[in-house]
């Protein structure tokens, strides 16, 4: 997931590695923060919206991450 979010939308991990931790994307648009949460047992992944931009819809944060997991299906 994160090779693929970072490839599609060119986020930034930290840390880089684990379960957990925050998720940063930049672009012309605005940016967006995100603290994610895996567990390795379930295979549930979570995300909250720590900061976006004002005029970024939260549908295209959740969009953009339905775009990360169908990337990673093809894969």
């Amino acid at each position: 997931m994160k090779s693929t979010s970072s490839a599609q939308h060119g986020t930034v991990y930290d840390p880089p590695t684990g379960d957990t931790g925050t998720a940063k994307t930049e672009g012309a648009w605005g940016h967006i923060v995100l603290s994610y949460t895996l567990d390795p047992t379930t295979q549930v992944l979570s995300y909250t919206i720590v900061d976006k931009s004002w005029d970024v819809p939260e549908s295209s944060v959740w969009g953009g991450i339905q775009d990360s997991i169908n990337g990673c299906s093809t894969a």
